[in-house]
């Protein structure tokens, strides 16, 4: 590799001249010519002296005989051109062999001009004059060049041309560092170029590029370059084009720009800017500009937004008890805790970009929730209630079990504001009052609302109680024949007695335990209930009757539903075919696969399958075939209109008609009048259940009501 040598300074001394000639009368002349011309001379009588001269004199320019002893003038040249390279002075060969082979074999090797003996001094001189300033301009050059390119390397900004007829393109040394390439091994192409720009950018970067030709102008564009390790790298392009006589665009100059760094200062700002540096949730001022582009959105969409305005119950006596890094490490797991129960709920809210987050930390221990679109205030009551929950499991801090609460305030658009400032003020109001009435709950600002969510949430808390306090209870109503009025089975359904509220409506309670995830344990409460009461009725000599049980969608989800039923038929004695289990549309549509599967595993312990409700949800008769069902029950929405409503009628003759060609016991719900179970029986269904027969009573009630129709079918 050739060395690298130091250009001797110009300041303060004259241009230096190595002579290396075996005559010494042409060593005198020479430096005489030369001294007089103001040069510097250094002598040297042979080869190896020269080489050595040059090494520790630097010389600007060498006068150098083709013919010496020993070492040659072109075997010298070649020597020093590969030791020192660029940096190697011009050479001058003397010389009086002037054929063309020895010029081409001169300039073969590196030598600079040819000059023959003998010598003219006068154009001697003025030949190494123009020597000197043709090597004084290369190296200006040279250090043009490298000062280019070392600030472009320090700008992080490299260059490159498009020549656009013949489609080829030169780059810099920092393109190619730039866009992770090596220029030893990378092709400088506009289809490299293209290749490392960001899939997602270059559509934009091409219409930028389309454009300035077009249109004969410059552009300038942002995007990301890929790495080949997979990294990416921000940049900025910049470029103008240039056209020919023609007018037609001949040249494109670029400049492309590292500015990754620049732009990743520029996020760390906005996200300083905008996000709470504790938890990274959104900051307060980046609620109040999501809130008002929520509220802005909903008018022009007529929806609802709702915030929930949180503020932790006592955090300052943990702060002071335990310390603020503790206080600190509280809020981080509050805020990954409130996170998870948004993630549960997103379907109630627009997720439009990661700036609109709906959850915020205003600082210290408050933090709002946003709800777009929601469909009424329970959609905010129910985001309330789990949060409520969430935040009611210890957490440990700091080697200490810490139990957190908080007061909620609830305030909806447009209702209780309708302007940002009024609505933000309306919540906080409402979390005042929350914390006022002892914390660990939320209100409304709507008092008419606080009712409502207050029955909820209590009822919720004292559902989990009701079990252990023996305040379920089970009502049975009879299914009967249509052609005699034989009792033929009876549906056992699920009652609240509460203390002081008394009987609670399924149609409350039942949803709120499956919300509340009670659901399964209730149900297999009843699964077992129901069984060892007709176990019990069959026993005292009552007529062999199946009893319907409701089996809920989340039963199939959460637990062993066969399992159950198996230890209820155990526990009670009774026989499998004196269980019917009553499940809706949505259960077998929700997972078909897995229905299926569960359907002949209970069929496999011999107990019967209703469908509930049918015609009331997806209604399709590929599931009537494929499950194993034995009785389809026409719902009460089409019973209630009969005769008179002619699309009731219609659809209630055809789905008993399909249930009798499917072979499947047709049971009609809701019945009440006579004209009904009139209908009912000319469209060939088989069993009725309602009022008409009788309500759901107590089990005591309903084996009165089994003695009585058992002496009326007595002859």
């Amino acid at each position: 590799m050739p060395c690298a040598i130091a250009e001797t300074p110009r300041v303060n001394r004259l241009p230096r001249i190595l002579v290396v000639d075996d005559d010494a009368t042409f060593r005198m002349l020479a430096k005489r010519a030369l001294r007089t011309a103001d040069y510097d001379v250094v002598e040297a009588s042979n080869g190896e002296l020269g080489i050595q001269l040059y090494g520790e004199t630097h010389p600007d320019l060498v006068l150098l005989d083709l013919m010496l002893p020993g070492i040659g003038g072109l075997e010298i040249c070649s020597l020093l051109r590969a030791r020192w390279g660029q940096a190697t002075a011009p050479i001058l060969m003397v010389t009086a062999n002037e054929s063309a082979e020895a010029i081409e074999a001169g300039y073969s090797v590196g030598v600079s001009d040819f000059f023959s003996k003998p010598v003219n001094w006068r154009l001697l001189i003025h030949r190494v004059r123009l020597n000197l300033e043709a090597r004084t301009a290369m190296i200006g050059l040279r250090e043009s060049q490298l000062s280019l390119a070392n600030a472009q390397r320090i700008a992080h900004l490299g260059s490159w041309t498009w020549y656009v007829e013949n489609d080829e393109m030169t780059w810099s040394q920092e393109s190619f560092r730039i866009l992770g390439l090596r220029p030893d091994q990378d092709h400088a192409g506009r289809e490299t170029l293209w290749s490392r720009i960001h899939p997602d950018d270059r559509e934009q970067a091409a219409t930028r590029m389309h454009e300035a030709i077009r249109d004969r102008k410059g552009f300038e564009c942002e995007h990301r370059i890929l790495l080949p390790d997979g990294g990416v790298r921000f940049v900025r392009q910049q470029a103008e084009v240039r056209c020919d006589i023609d007018g037609e665009v001949s040249v494109v100059h670029g400049a492309i720009q590292d500015i990754t760094e620049q732009t990743r200062a520029v996020d760390q700002i906005r996200y300083l800017a905008n996000f709470d540096g504790l938890t990274g949730l959104s900051n307060r001022r980046l609620f109040r500009r999501n809130l008002h582009k929520a509220m802005k959105r909903a008018r022009q969409r007529d929806e609802s937004i709702a915030i929930l305005f949180l503020d932790l119950d006592r955090f300052k006596r943990i702060n002071e008890t335990l310390g603020h890094t503790a206080g600190d490490q509280l809020i981080q797991i509050v805020a990954e805790r409130l996170q998870t129960v948004i993630r549960r709920g997103e379907r109630s809210r627009h997720r439009e970009d990661e700036e609109r987050s709906p959850l915020a930390r205003l600082g210290g221990d408050e933090f709002t929730l946003l709800l777009q679109g929601i469909s009424s205030p329970q959609d905010a009551a129910l985001i309330a209630q789990r949060v409520l929950k969430a935040l009611l499991e210890p957490i440990v801090v700091e080697g200490h079990s810490v139990t957190v609460t908080t007061s909620i305030g609830v305030a909806i658009f447009p209702g209780d504001g309708d302007d940002a400032e009024t609505l933000i003020r309306s919540a906080d109001t409402s979390m005042y009052r929350a914390k006022d009435s002892g914390g660990n709950r939320f209100c409304f600002f709507d008092d008419s609302m606080n009712a409502t969510c207050e029955r909820r949430l209590t009822l919720e808390s004292q559902l989990r109680c009701a079990l252990e306090r023996d305040q379920l209870d089970l009502h049975f109503q009879p299914k009967t024949c249509l052609a005699d009025g034989a009792v033929t089975g009876m549906e056992a359904l699920l009652r609240w007695r509460h203390p002081t509220l008394g009987a609670v409506p399924p149609d409350e309670f039942i949803p709120m335990a499956e919300e509340a995830g009670l659901i399964s344990p209730i149900g297999d409460w009843v699964l077992l209930q129901a069984c060892l009461q007709n176990k019990a009725w069959q026993d005292s000599g009552h007529a062999r009757i199946p009893v319907a049980v409701n089996v809920s969608t989340q039963q199939f989800v959460d637990g062993d539903l066969c399992a159950s039923v198996r230890e209820s038929l155990q526990r009670s004695g009774l026989e499998a075919r004196y269980l019917e289990l009553e499940i809706t549309e949505s259960a077998v549509v929700d997972d078909e696969e897995a229905t299926v599967a569960i359907l002949h595993q209970l069929k496999e312990l011999g107990v019967r399958i209703a469908l509930d409700d049918f015609g009331t949800g997806f209604s399709s008769l590929s599931y009537l075939k494929r499950f194993p069902l034995d009785t389809l029950k026409v719902d009460a929405s089409f019973v209630r209109d009969l005769p008179d409503d002619v699309g009731a009628a219609g659809i209630a003759a055809a789905i008993i008609a399909m249930a009798r060609v499917l072979d499947l016991h047709v049971v009609a719900e809701g019945v009440e009048t006579e004209r009904q179970r009139s209908f009912l029986h000319d469209c060939g269904c088989h069993d009725i259940q309602g009022y008409l027969v009788s309500p759901a009573v107590s089990g005591e009630d309903f084996a009165r009501f089994l003695v009585r129709q058992e002496k009326q079918a007595t002859p």
